[in-house]
Formats: structure tokens, C-alpha cells, sequence
């Protein structure tokens, strides 16, 4: 049984920043007939969000089992039939050694319908630990239907029904066993999943807390009634007992994790951040935590720190590419981070994470899911669209170029390398080129701004006002807050009413 390792509520995205890089587009000054022009065209905003870090709570897998009552001769609540007496000497012994299949190789010589229900429950119960649940399931309701209250039946098929995770089956069973004053621990842990199961949070805890108050040292009801209370919201009971579960298990790194979880949803991101550290203290090589405290790290902008994990990450995967699983959020996160890095002007740790990337960059892995590379296609593109970045703050920029080109012919849509190949190439005076790079840029919705102004300062240069005035009109429609574009609109209309 899975039990809690459930994505809902805590997992929603997984990712924890996405932003785009922009070139600043800056058209000159120019002085015709004393008339100043100066229109600056802003980088499209783009807004760095931060979002709860989630981390699932992994509890251990629930085993539930039916203790067998190897007294079978003394009195219960149904009893065996003075003739049955011999057949339950004969299987005596081996009920107490455990020899379960020897009983159920008995049993398959007497027919079900003869037996007495305690005998038939006795069946049940051996073949529900052998696991032959549609044998069992037999046998538990042909007792029943000589006896419908016979607790240890309805118990019976309460765990077989949660064995073959049939909830709602199990349910009735769980709450007639109760009904009829027989509810041990894990009869009200039993129900307690189901109401989990169910969406169910705050019956969940009630059902918890009846079990915790007969198994006060359980630790899976203690981490059930934990998963029960974040579900339902309780974020100040659930913090109490994670403590408690803490101060119990110090070296649990999932403990930390979820404590760190909980604060963040609290907004607590001091004890946060120290939760997941202490989390990846105990497990430094986990990759999973490496992320998280990349990215909470990130939100927090300690960026040394995070760059030093996310290398340590594809550390690993470059060590162990074979074995992982999530190569794809290494990848997502490690390109993420290069991008916000670049918003920041983090030369140096953008080239570090770079360097360290590019060994992977078309490394492939071999699992039993994919036989992708690690960076996909797309992920390759913009990768060397963050490397012409990095170029271009060098000064390289015949190597940027070269780096655009490549991101563009993978992707031909990409259009921060649209903009940044157009702003190069009008640098360097290839007005033509740079004219087509911006003609397909202003396709694409999110670029249309920087591309109309791009195109307005070649039309400017080359004193053709009145193609420049149409372009700047576009952006100012599109962006009607920017005021400097009004007040350049202005002069160009002096400028093409004096041309005309």
C-alpha cells in the first residue's frame, strides 16, 4: 500500500522561478533642427515570483495485518461445534508454529458451507495472511451471514478490502466493528486513512487521535495525524507535532524537510532555510535536497550558496547518470538559476554554472523511463542564448553570434536570441540582418515591444521619421504607460512634419 506519499496537497509545481532574459534596448539621441529625440525602450518586465517550496512527506509504508488467535479452543465470540473439536486439535499445533499453508491445505478438504462460523473465520483469517484475498473474501461473509456482527470478520474484510485499496469497501466494516464497541488502535488508524484517502482531512484527525490515544508511541499514527493536519490547514498543531516527531527521530532528513515546508507556508523563511539545511546535512548527497536549498536559497538571494549546491547536483548526476531519476529538474532548475542570475548581473556565477553545465549538456542517461539527454532540445537552445549572454558582457562578440545562431536553429522562436542577434548585428552595422531578426521577433507577442523599437531606432538612424513614428505609435498602444515613448512620438512628428 502507497499509503501517504501523495502529491496533493503540498505538490503543485515544482517549479520554483521562471524568468526570461532581455537585452535593454537604448535608441541614441539625435539633434536634427534643434529638436531633441531620445526614446529609451525598456526591457520587457518580467517579475522573479517565488513560490512555497513543496515538499512531500514520505510516511512508511502502512503494513496492515490480522493477529490470528491461535486459542481456537477457548471460548470467542462464535464457537467451534462439539464435532469440530478433532479437526481443531489436528490443526492446533500448526497454528502455533505458523504453518499457515498446512491449515489452509486442511481446509481445502471441508467444505465451506459446513463449517461452523467459527471455522469459517478461522479460514478466512488464514487465508487472508497467505494472501488469497478472493478466498478469504468468501469466507469472511459466509460468516457473517451466519453471524452479521461478528467483529472479527468485519475486521477481516476491512484489511482485505485496504489491501486491494477498495476504501470505500473497507469503510462500513471499520465503523460496524466500532459500532460494536470493538475499536482497537488500529481499527481507528485504519478508518483515519481512508478519511485521508477520502479528502477527508478533519475526520482524518479525529480518527488519529482516537488511534494515538491507545498507541500514544505509534510513530505512523503520529505522522498520519501530521499528513491530516497540513491537509486540513493546521499548519500551528501541525508544527507542535512535527517538533515532537523531531525531538523523537533527530536524524529523519524528511522531518527537516517538512518542517522547513511548514514554515515556509507560515512564512517563516529564517526556519526554513535552516530546516532544509539541516535536511541536507544529514543526507549530503541527496540531490532532491540539494535542489530545494538551491532554490530556497535562490528566493532568499544567497546566491553563492546556491550556485554551490546546483554544481554539487550535477555533480551527481554526471557521476551517476544511470541511477537518477530527476535529471529533469536538475536541468529546469540549473537553466532557471542561470537566468535569474543574468537578471542580477552575476557574471562570475553565471560563468561558473555555465562551465560546470556544459559537460552534461548533451550527455544522455539510461533508465528505465527515457533514453533523452539530460538537457533537452529547447533546454540546449536557451542555454546558448544565456551563454551569448555571457559573451556579450565580455565583449566576445563574434562568439555571441555564433552561440545565437545555434540556439536559433534549434529553436527558431526563441525570442530573447531574436532580440539579442538584432541588437549585435545593428551594432556592427548589418542593418539588413538586424532588420530580419526584429521583423521576427515583433511576431512573437511577448517581443513585440523590443522588436518595434529596435526597428524604430534602424528607421531613425537612416532618417526615415515617418517609419519610425508608425513603429513607435505601435509600441505606445501596446505599452500606453510609457510616457518617454509620448514624449519621443512628439518629436518625431515635428521631425516628419519639418521633412515634409
Amino acid at each position: 500500500m502507497k499509503t501517504y506519499k501523495n502529491k496533493s496537497p503540498f505538490k503543485q509545481s515544482s517549479r520554483l522561478f521562471k524568468c526570461i532574459v532581455f537585452n535593454t534596448l537604448i535608441l541614441n539621441t539625435v539633434l536634427l533642427n534643434g529638436v531633441s529625440f531620445s526614446a529609451i525602450a525598456k526591457p520587457v518586465s518580467t517579475t522573479y515570483k517565488t513560490e512555497p517550496l513543496q515538499v512531500s512527506l514520505a510516511l512508511k509504508k502502512s503494513e496492515w495485518t490480522l493477529a490470528i488467535n491461535n486459542e481456537i479452543l477457548s471460548p470467542f465470540e462464535a464457537e467451534i461445534a462439539s464435532h469440530e473439536k478433532g479437526f481443531a486439535r489436528q490443526i492446533q499445533p500448526l497454528l502455533s508454529n505458523n504453518q499457515y499453508q498446512e491449515i489452509a491445505t486442511l481446509f481445502n478438504s471441508r467444505p465451506l458451507a459446513d463449517d461452523s462460523t467459527a471455522l469459517q473465520l478461522l479460514r478466512a483469517q488464514i487465508l487472508l495472511v497467505l494472501k488469497k484475498l478472493p478466498d478469504a473474501e468468501k469466507a469472511f461473509n459466509s460468516a457473517l451471514q451466519k453471524m452479521p456482527d461478528l467483529i472479527k470478520a468485519h475486521q477481516g474484510l476491512s484489511l482485505l478490502y485496504m489491501q486491494q485499496q477498495e476504501y470505500n469497501k473497507a469503510q462500513p466494516h471499520l465503523i460496524r466493528s466500532i459500532e460494536l464497541g470493538h475499536a482497537d488502535d488500529q481499527i481507528y488508524a485504519q478508518l483515519a486513512f481512508i478519511h485521508v484517502k477520502n479528502h477527508q482531512p478533519w475526520s482524518a484527525i479525529a480518527a488519529y487521535r482516537q488511534a494515538l490515544m491507545l498507541a500514544p508511541a505509534q510513530s505512523q499514527y503520529q505522522q498520519g495525524l501530521l499528513y491530516a493536519l497540513i491537509a486540513a490547514g493546521d499548519l500551528s498543531q501541525a508544527n507542535i507535532l512535527l517538533n515532537e516527531l523531531i525531538n523523537q527521530t533527530p536524524n529523519d532528513a524528511q522531518l527537516w524537510l517538512q518542517r522547513g515546508q511548514i514554515a515556509l507556508q507560515r512564512s517563516d523563511n529564517k526556519q526554513a532555510l535552516a530546516s532544509i539545511e539541516i535536511a541536507l546535512k544529514l543526507k549530503p548527497n541527496d540531490t532532491n535536497n540539494q535542489l530545494l536549498a538551491a532554490q530556497l536559497h535562490i528566493a532568499q538571494g544567497s546566491s553563492e550558496r546556491a550556485v554551490e549546491l546546483i554544481k554539487q547536483s550535477l555533480l551527481n548526476i554526471q557521476k551517476n547518470a544511470n541511477e537518477h531519476t530527476n535529471q529533469e529538474e536538475v536541468a529546469s532548475i540549473t537553466l532557471q538559476t542561470i537566468a535569474w542570475l543574468i537578471t542580477k548581473q552575476q557574471w562570475n556565477l553565471v560563468s561558473e554554472l555555465i562551465d560546470k553545465t556544459k559537460p552534461l549538456l548533451k550527455k544522455r542517461f539510461n533508465n528505465s523511463k527515457s533514453n533523452n539527454a539530460i538537457f533537452s532540445k529547447n533546454q540546449q537552445a536557451q542555454f546558448s542564448v544565456y551563454t551569448a549572454q555571457l559573451l556579450m558582457n565580455k565583449g566576445q562578440t563574434t562568439q555571441a553570434i555564433k552561440s545565437l545562431k545555434q540556439a536559433l536553429a534549434v529553436d527558431p522562436t526563441l525570442g530573447d536570441a531574436l532580440i539579442s542577434l538584432a541588437n549585435l548585428f545593428k551594432e556592427k552595422q548589418q542593418l539588413t540582418q538586424a532588420r530580419l531578426m526584429y521583423v521576427r521577433a515583433q511576431t512573437l507577442p511577448e517581443y513585440q515591444l523590443p522588436a518595434w523599437l529596435g526597428l524604430a531606432q534602424i528607421e531613425i538612424d537612416a532618417q526615415n521619421y515617418k517609419a519610425a513614428l508608425t513603429l513607435l505609435k505601435k509600441a505606445f498602444s501596446a505599452e500606453p504607460s510609457r510616457q518617454d515613448l509620448l514624449t519621443n512620438i512628439n518629436a518625431l512628428e515635428q521631425l516628419v512634419r519639418q521633412q515634409s
